[in-house]
């Protein structure tokens, strides 16, 4: 499948919301495309340049989106807001004469829903306590989901992000996280035995 890339300084996650702003010709006729034809775009981290660039190097794997709101900022910029739906990986590329990147890609397709592991149940109650919602642990009940809300909503470095999007397996992308939660401090390690 072909995919439009706006690639970014930040990374997309299944089933995050992210605001951009519309500035760029490129961007403004692919989003109107996209937007007219209901179909997604492809954002991918930048590796390598500036978001402005034309030709800028790209992290492989990204995660499609979807224009869910969309106003007339007061700057006279579009404003959107789009929702992650898919990962996928970049099998190749080429850029059309306006220098949008076309991508052929391939989804990676998520794992079924699945209830939160015991050793993650704490995951739950912080996403609850970052997110500032009460009751988010009892609306987000998919393991997945949680951790994906959890990297997008955590102070983690955009590099790191997009290796957590890279991880195939849920479970492993928990593991990952949890681990750099101990770094950060933000949870304490505790022996198994120990209370």
């Amino acid at each position: 499948m072909q995919l439009p890339l706006f690639p970014l300084k930040t990374v997309l996650l299944p089933g995050n919301s992210l605001p951009l702003k519309i500035f760029e010709p490129r961007y403004s006729d692919m989003i109107a495309e996209c937007m007219r034809e209901t179909k997604p775009f492809g954002i991918v981290l930048i590796y390598q340049g500036e978001e402005t660039d034309s030709e800028v190097e790209i992290f492989t794997t990204g995660t499609s989106a979807a224009v869910t709101d969309w106003q007339n900022r007061a700057d006279g910029l579009l404003g959107i807001t789009v929702r992650g739906q898919k990962r996928f990986r970049v099998l190749s590329t080429k850029t059309q004469q306006s220098g949008l990147l076309i991508a052929d890609v391939e989804f990676i397709e998520e794992e079924p829903e699945q209830d939160i592991p015991d050793q993650f149940y704490y995951m739950s109650e912080l996403l609850e306590h970052v997110s500032n919602q009460k009751g988010a642990k009892e609306k987000e009940r998919n393991f997945c989901d949680i951790v994906y809300q959890l990297i997008y909503l955590l102070p983690l470095d955009s590099t790191l992000k997009q290796q957590l999007l890279e991880v195939p397996q849920c479970l492993d992308r928990a593991v990952v996280l949890h681990a750099e939660l101990i770094r950060l401090g933000v949870i304490q390690y505790v022996k198994p035995g120990e209370k």
